[in-house]
């Protein structure tokens, strides 16, 4: 899952520096090249250092689309969108599904939303949830930045995530519907029994 440094250099050459394009470009610089000949290809698990350069045609550029789990955060330049992974939910027994995949949840977005999600039972085991942060930023999550200009939508990642990809959009909202299906009696997990004998 984590990349070294020269699996970096690699993925920054195969974007738009593979074209000949500058790749020197940081998004915060005050003018972002416009001679750019080619674009990139859209990439839905961006990680490590990169830059990308998207038509401002690609709807999910156009989107600021992740399969990581981000969410807005404060930015003083409103020219840039900036975005910071939330890490991953996984089941605290580390169980797997029939299929030895591990649980891997989609956080959240929202803080209270997220709090509540972790005291709800692994949909596999009916174990405790635990969220694994993201920190492959120096400590901090890693922030994805986005900025439109002209014809381009120029995108810069920085850190590389340091916990297993989380189930993308899709696959939650099937994983909901599926659980909403089901007869609504189940046992609770004993994590979610102590919560409800503290209240």
């Amino acid at each position: 899952m984590l990349k070294g440094a020269g699996d970096v250099v690699m993925e920054q050459e195969g974007s738009a520096s593979r074209n000949g394009e500058m790749a020197s470009w940081d998004i915060n610089d005050i003018k972002l090249p416009q001679d750019v000949k080619h674009t990139d290809w859209f990439q839905e698990w961006p990680n490590s250092y990169v830059k990308h350069i998207y038509s401002s045609e690609d709807k999910n550029a156009q989107r600021h689309h992740s399969s990581w789990a981000m969410r807005n955060t404060n930015n003083h330049n409103s020219r840039i969108l900036k975005k910071s992974c939330l890490g991953v939910v996984v089941c605290g027994n580390d169980c797997s599904t029939l299929d030895g995949r591990k649980i891997c949840l989609r956080p959240a977005i929202c803080d209270k939303a997220r709090q509540k999600q972790q005291r709800k039972c692994c949909p596999n085991c009916s174990g405790p949830l635990r969220l694994i942060p993201c920190r492959g930023h120096g400590g901090y999550p890693v922030t994805n930045f986005w900025r439109h200009e002209g014809q381009f939508i120029f995108f810069q990642s920085k850190g590389a995530h340091d916990h297993p990809r989380p189930e993308t959009k899709l696959e939650a909202e099937a994983r909901r519907s599926i659980q909403k299906a089901q007869p609504a009696f189940s046992p609770p997990c004993p994590r979610l029994r102590r919560f409800q004998e503290i209240k």
